[in-house]
């Protein structure tokens, strides 16, 4: 089985709507510097914020948590 770095990486749009937020959720942490996003796991390449898999299984713990 070969290692896909894409599998790793989401749209900050997409990784929002499969936590059930606002499709600019995680930009808006993001802009605001918020602590809750882990350190490094949010880049913007171009015009597309990316987050990590890593952020995102992050992201779902303290959401489920909140609910």
């Amino acid at each position: 089985m070969s290692y896909n770095i894409w599998n790793e990486i989401f749209t900050a749009r997409e990784a929002s709507i499969k936590l059930g937020k606002n499709p600019k959720y995680i930009y808006f942490l993001w802009k605001r510097h918020s602590n809750i996003l882990l350190k490094d796991s949010v880049k913007m390449i171009g015009r597309e914020l990316l987050i990590t898999r890593e952020g995102y299984e992050y992201l779902k713990i303290l959401s489920k948590k909140g609910e």
